[in-house]
């Protein structure tokens, strides 16, 4: 089964043959994946809990976020229905997938698919850590500028997903948000909500009927090692992966256009981020990302190769950037604010940081 409508995709994109064909969903794979992810997680959570030793519980807890960020990527492919071959499944897994990451299905859907993939690196529209444009930033308090440069520092990075996107558009709808809510976004809301209050009540249960322990040591536990500490983790992740997919010295963003972004504006918004393999795999490919973006209906079981396919073209090859603490260091100091008349990454004393080549149509791979 191919998602969408290869014939017109082809014509857009040029891509032709295998690359649409990697398309083809499965059922029997992706369970065993979801499946897989999910033990993970629920062996870290409750060997985090039940452990006494403070080390160990703290490493299983991380552990338990590592397998939340896993569950997350799961769910992002289910909810672009690429994940299994299966429309129902797709919505339970994705449903079921994003609760430890307190994430409503229907509202990641609208944030992430209607407006993140269709006005890809569009300043104002994209929501994918964008930058301010010099006219905005100078024009802006300056209480609006000290909170926009702490964002764009390496330690505000950690937190830019969680107060930008997950509070505000997730979990807490502030009021513009919910004005555009249908019946099914208030039903997912309310089962992440409801969700929380279950998982910390029946593991604080657990915890007190198995070990003995007091109520509130029970609790705390729960709350701290169950819940808490793999939910900063998933937090610190989907930062790290969103920034460093959209963000860097060849990335291109444009003025909003108030239509969806061509795949040539794709491409060179996108960073196919280059890891060491067994990290590649581990985190099931979601840095293999232009291929994603091309076409959002190949599941992650088949990016590497589609990816692959995508980088033997001749034009609108992805920008490639391998991942180092300096690379990232690199971009941090460097993409401040993003100039689009001129097409260039500026600092914050309005210094031009990086310059594109606009005789090619993609940056050079970074090291």
């Amino acid at each position: 089964m191919v998602v969408g409508n290869a014939e017109s995709w082809k014509a857009r994109t040029g891509v032709h043959g295998e690359f649409v064909a990697l398309a083809r969903r499965r059922l029997v794979l992706p369970v065993a994946i979801f499946a897989l992810d999910l033990a993970l997680y629920g062996a870290g959570v409750f060997g985090a809990v039940a452990a006494t030793d403070l080390r160990i519980k703290f490493a299983l807890s991380v552990l338990a976020g590592v397998a939340v960020s896993l569950l997350g990527i799961v769910a992002h492919d289910a909810v672009h229905r690429s994940f299994t071959s299966s429309r129902w499944l797709n919505r339970v897994i994705g449903t079921v997938a994003f609760l430890p990451a307190l994430h409503p299905y229907s509202r990641w859907e609208h944030h992430h698919n209607r407006v993140h993939h269709h006005f890809t690196a569009q300043l104002g529209v994209d929501n994918a850590y964008p930058p301010m444009t010099i006219e905005n930033y100078t024009s802006a308090s300056w209480l609006t500028r000290v909170l926009y440069r702490w964002k764009r520092s390496l330690a505000g990075q950690a937190f830019y997903y969680f107060f930008d996107i997950w509070l505000p558009k997730m979990f807490l709808p502030v009021r513009r948000e919910r004005e555009s809510f249908r019946a099914a976004d208030w039903v997912d809301v309310v089962t992440v909500q409801g969700w929380l209050l279950a998982f910390v009540t029946a593991l604080t249960l657990w915890l007190h009927l198995e070990t003995h322990r007091t109520w509130t040591d029970a609790l705390l536990d729960a709350a701290t090692f169950g819940f808490l500490v793999p939910f900063l983790v998933w937090n610190v992740f989907i930062s790290f992966v969103t920034i460093v997919q959209h963000t860097g010295p060849e990335v291109r963003w444009i003025t909003a256009r108030g239509r969806p972004s061509t795949p040539s504006e794709t491409m060179r918004g996108t960073v196919h981020v280059i890891l060491p393999e067994p990290l590649d795999w581990l985190f099931h490919r979601v840095m293999q990302h232009p291929a994603h973006h091309v076409h959002s209906g190949i599941p992650l079981y088949a990016l590497k190769k589609a990816e692959q396919e995508l980088g033997t073209r001749r034009t609108d090859a992805p920008v490639l950037a391998r991942w180092t603490p300096l690379y990232h260091w690199r971009l941090a100091r460097d993409c401040k604010l993003y100039d689009p008349d001129r097409d260039v990454w500026c600092n914050f004393a309005l210094e031009t940081t990086s310059l594109i080549d606009h005789g090619s149509k993609v940056g050079p791979a970074a090291n």
